[in-house]
């Protein structure tokens, strides 16, 4: 398939059914995605819940800072476990075999020390990043957000490699950023592209359901289904794409590190996974 004149939306869908082909043969895929998901909605609800107890609801500034760094880390942490058990299911799935739930999340269970250094590392490079952006004047938030990019780059096969690999946290940094390096060097000009199509769904969802909340504005119990039914409709989507990434991830860092490409997978999404970027960049 000639992939060259291809846009990003849909090279993005194409490879997001290539991975979907991969998950859909396995149920305990889908039901870590939707248990991370469900979980990480939760803690996104409580923090908002908590931080609404605080001072009734008036944080700011370096309190607003503070609190968010206080909840960053349970959070990445939750996040990493289940990406874990995730990538473990699909490196199974991607060799023909099946993990059940269980023995998925034993997998970020025998390396809790590990998952938790990671978070850790994460959460605090995250926060970071998040305030240098939001508190430099525009040439530090620009040169904040390259770095951002950078960290993103050098961290892409981070979970893979924690499932995979029997390594520490900071050495599976350095193996993500070798793999890299040594695979793509300075040909990469983006972000891997599998994931953009999600913001197109999401934006989907939120404008159908806003507006049919709103039309129901008079009948609150149309209008409040209607609310749940578009929370649903968005974790299912975050469930998906985060389920999809993570194959594609565990895909790409096998061919990364000299194996075979795995089906149903192309050589050539392979070899350039990421996207390029249009007009001058800085």
């Amino acid at each position: 398939m000639n992939t060259s004149s291809e846009g990003r939306i849909a090279r993005s869908w194409r490879l997001s059914r290539a991975a979907w082909e991969v998950v859909r043969g396995d149920r305990s895929l889908l039901a870590l995605a939707a248990i991370s998901a469900v979980t990480g909605g939760a803690g996104l609800a409580l923090i908002f819940i908590l931080s609404g107890a605080f001072r009734e609801g008036h944080l700011k500034g370096d309190e607003l800072a503070l609190f968010a760094l206080i909840f960053a880390y349970p959070l990445t942490f939750v996040s990493t476990f289940f990406n874990t058990a995730i990538a473990a299911a699909a490196a199974a799935a991607l060799d023909g075999r099946h993990l059940s739930v269980g023995e998925a999340l034993a997998v970020p269970m025998r390396k809790l020390g590990t998952v938790a250094m990671w978070s850790l590392i994460a959460a605090v490079v995250g926060f970071v990043l998040e305030q240098l952006t939001s508190r430099l004047p525009l040439g530090g938030s620009i040169a904040a957000r390259i770095v951002g990019v950078g960290w993103s780059l050098a961290s892409l096969f981070a979970i893979p490699i924690l499932a995979l690999e029997d390594c520490s946290a900071p050495e599976a940094l350095k193996r993500s950023a070798g793999v890299v390096k040594k695979r793509w060097g300075e040909s990469i000009g983006g972000n891997v592209i599998i994931g953009a199509w999600t913001v197109i769904a999401i934006l989907g969802v939120v404008v159908v359901f806003g507006i049919a909340a709103v039309a129901a504005n008079d009948v609150p119990a149309v209008r409040d289904v209607l609310i749940v039914v578009g929370v649903l409709a968005l974790a299912a989507i975050v469930a998906v794409q985060l389920v999809v990434r993570q194959t594609f991830a565990v895909a790409l860092y096998r061919y990364a590190a000299g194996g075979p490409v795995p089906a149903p997978f192309a050589e050539s999404d392979l070899q350039s996974p990421f996207g390029r970027k249009r007009g001058r960049s800085i």
